[in-house]
């Protein structure tokens, strides 16, 4: 998986085998897209805890319509308004993926 940097060189998405994901996509900075093969789906990281009043709002939003959550202890990947073939389940591993590789790429 090859990072995408900003001018800041802070990540800020990244290039995989047949797709791509990026942190946000709309203006607020409040959700994510993962495009891989023919499948689109946002996405956005919650935790009952820390999450800013933002991304509390767009989580009630998003889990009256139809959606997928991994809960991994308390933090919870959120994926929503999916489009195509791809299980929500795959489009986890690969943020999984993404979200390891970060934490690995900014810890040196």
């Amino acid at each position: 998986m090859e990072m995408i940097l900003n001018d800041s060189d802070m990540v800020v998405g990244a290039i995989f085998e047949n797709g791509t994901i990026q942190d946000y996509v709309n203006k607020e900075n409040t959700y994510g897209l993962i495009r891989y093969e023919n499948t689109t789906a946002n996405w956005f990281l919650y935790n009952d805890l820390d999450s800013p009043t933002d991304i509390r709002r767009l989580y009630e939003k998003v889990i009256e319509k139809e959606h997928f959550i991994k809960n991994d202890f308390g933090e919870e990947i959120v994926l929503f308004n999916k489009d195509g073939k791809i299980s929500y389940e795959d489009l986890v591993k690969k943020i999984d993926e993404y979200l390891d590789d970060e934490i690995m790429s900014s810890s040196f």
